[in-house]
């Protein structure tokens, strides 16, 4: 066969995105046009709102251009219709754009600059090697999955969570090489291979710089309900609900594993060695990771303990924000090697800037939803067609629907247009939106079931280990699990530890 006669290969998870991509992009438009001539009951600024809206979120789910392009055309789209308040053209503009100086940001970039310094030094290579080489993790295939499940669950909390999987699944590779001893790959290479992306989406509940919806959550709570979350109070509902679902994880993948007479600890112990003592640059980046940590556990200790000079000197200071910047700096100054500081600007500018950008426009958006009142009326109208009128069931409803729609579209996005509409359910309803609105921000984190979900499961499915059909399979019974963990667990968690 001639070369041009070869015909490239097309996965099924490129496929739907292609069809994703075109049919959105002209829905999109389409459903911009029927909202705008419909007769809705808005005011005049909601209902030219809710036409751009339905476009970004038609692209947002079809992503037929980058989300991150598509959250700032939001707003500039808002501005172009008329949709922005203001009292003059130049308060409208900068309304619009309101949300890109939003200091959550900076928690963002700084904790980006301390995850890229980890990867350039290979601090997160040895963190999770540490783990592995420990003997609890090494005995058995079951204990190896269930290790590589916890080394992704604790980076998660505190690195992207893309970023988790992308580092551990060479170091799965590798274990997994000696594990098979020669054979095909069998269920143990797609047990690891799902592992190691679905701990990372548990594991960065954790935290509130886990991952993007925990950020975006918080944000609008603390916009719409007035409602803030510190560094410590929301470990303790992202621990014990991720914890949860580690270990139902953990059950349920390593059933049937069997036995390997492969030496796993000894390969752990081999890669450690060939990592060498720890470098300068090393020891800097932890450094660095451990003053913010530190900074941000010792803010919530303050909070929980109700400090209140202590409390209101490092809100106004030293924000969370602010911790991580300063931390990160001291990458910039102190010096790894010889005429060059840990982490260099070039590398720096690797971070996802594009994250960054969508959760600006989405800040956005939301603050144009609320302004213009169109938020308030989608709240009301969903509450009188689903007749909510309980805590609980709109929990379990918020929950429901960010994990239905995590499965197809950005999980940072449905954060986005999810939390602030479920905040003002709550409040028309008279119910306190805390609880409904922290169920749909842990709902929009969970994605187990299709590669295109999330990108920790394309990677995971790029390697050629994991069957489609088993991703489905498995995926659909973490998504019930986790939507049964997600209820119940606020549901006990919030009259067992308060939302202080």
């Amino acid at each position: 066969m001639k070369e041009s006669d070869t015909v490239e290969e097309v996965s099924p998870g490129a496929s739907v995105d292609f069809w994703r991509a075109r049919i959105t992009v002209i829905l999109g438009p389409i459903l911009f046009v029927l909202i705008w001539f419909l007769p809705l009951p808005l005011p005049e600024q909601a209902h030219r709102l809710a036409a751009v809206m339905a476009l970004v979120v038609t692209w947002w789910i079809g992503e037929p251009v980058p989300v991150a392009v598509t959250a700032l055309l939001g707003p500039t789209l808002a501005l172009l219709v008329g949709a922005v308040p203001g009292k003059s053209a130049r308060e409208a503009v900068e309304f619009a754009y309101k949300g890109f100086g939003n200091p959550i940001l900076m928690l963002f970039v700084g904790g980006f600059f301390i995850a890229e310094a980890m990867t350039v030094h290979g601090l997160d290579r040895r963190m999770a090697m540490r783990i592995l080489s420990f003997r609890a993790f090494s005995a058995s295939p079951a204990r190896m999955v269930a290790g590589l499940g916890l080394c992704s669950w604790l980076l998660s909390m505190w690195m992207s969570n893309t970023a988790t999987t992308a580092l551990l699944i060479p170091i799965a590779a590798g274990m997994l090489s000696v594990c098979r001893e020669g054979r095909p790959i069998g269920r143990l290479d797609a047990a690891v291979m799902l592992m190691l992306p679905f701990a990372a989406t548990v594991g960065g509940l954790g935290t509130p710089v886990g991952t993007a919806p925990n950020m975006i959550g918080i944000a609008q709570m603390t916009k719409e309900a007035g409602h803030t979350f510190g560094f410590v109070s929301w470990m303790k509902y992202g621990v014990v609900v991720g914890g949860i679902m580690m270990v139902a994880l953990a059950l349920l993948l390593t059933r049937g594993l069997g036995t390997t007479g492969a030496d796993l600890r000894g390969h752990a112990l081999e890669e450690r060695k060939k990592l060498g003592p720890m470098k300068r640059g090393e020891w800097i980046t932890l450094a660095s990771f451990a003053l913010a940590v530190s900074l941000w556990i010792a803010t919530g200790l303050v909070q929980a303990i109700d400090w209140k000079r202590a409390s209101n000197w490092l809100e106004g200071h030293l924000p969370e924000g602010a911790i991580a910047l300063v931390a990160s700096s001291l990458l910039f100054v102190l010096p790894a090697a010889r005429g060059r500081p840990a982490l260099t600007w070039k590398e720096a500018s690797r971070i996802d800037w594009g994250t960054l950008l969508l959760l600006g426009g989405g800040l956005c958006l939301g603050d144009l939803m609320k302004d213009t009142g169109l938020s308030k009326a989608i709240g009301e109208g969903v509450v009188g067609h689903l007749q909510v009128r309980t805590a609980f069931g709109l929990m379990a409803a918020s929950a429901g629907l960010a994990i239905v729609l995590s499965e197809v579209t950005s999980n940072t996005a449905t954060a986005t247009m999810l939390v602030p509409v479920v905040i003002n359910i709550a409040k028309s309803a008279g119910i306190d939106p805390i609880p409904p609105a922290l169920a749909a921000t842990f709902g929009c984190s969970f994605g187990f079931m299709l590669p295109v979900s999330t990108p920790p499961n394309a990677l995971a499915y790029g390697t050629g280990m994991v069957p489609i059909a088993t991703m489905v399979k498995r995926g659909a019974i973490f998504d019930v699990i986790g939507f049964v963990l997600i209820v119940v667990g606020i549901a006990t968690l919030v009259p067992l530890f308060g939302l202080k």
